[in-house]
């Protein structure tokens, strides 16, 4: 049976189940709660950095409340339906089905990764 550092005892003892109890206490701290809060706290920064970035910035414009809720929306907008060609024997529609299958996707993705490696080469 396998023991943790936890029970062990004293030297040349053999461990205790139970032992240490505040070292249990300790790691769940040290390995769960540390690292949880300062990620947190460290992605929470660099969102608020961003934020006040990008304040900064639309104030640079001099865009009303409006207008900047306007520019939002644009932005975020995704559409409700996507355009499918009618007629399935058209070229119109053959294109259609190759640029949504799932090889156009990983050629793209190929030649984005071709493309970096090359500038990575200049």
């Amino acid at each position: 049976v396998l023991k943790h550092s936890v029970d062990s005892t004293y030297e040349n003892q053999g461990p205790s189940p139970g032992y240490r109890m505040e070292m249990s206490i300790f790691y769940v701290v040290y390995f769960v709660v540390f690292p949880f809060f300062f990620v947190n706290i460290f992605v929470a920064l660099i969102i608020i950095t961003f934020q006040e970035q990008g304040d900064k910035m639309m104030e640079d414009y001099s865009l009303e409340k409006n207008e900047r809720a306007c520019i939002d929306f644009a932005i975020n907008a995704r559409p409700l339906t996507r355009h499918m060609p009618k007629n399935k024997l058209s070229c119109q529609y053959r294109m259609w089905q190759f640029v949504v299958s799932p090889p156009f996707e990983y050629s793209i993705m190929a030649l984005i990764a071709l493309n970096t490696i090359v500038l990575m080469m200049k």
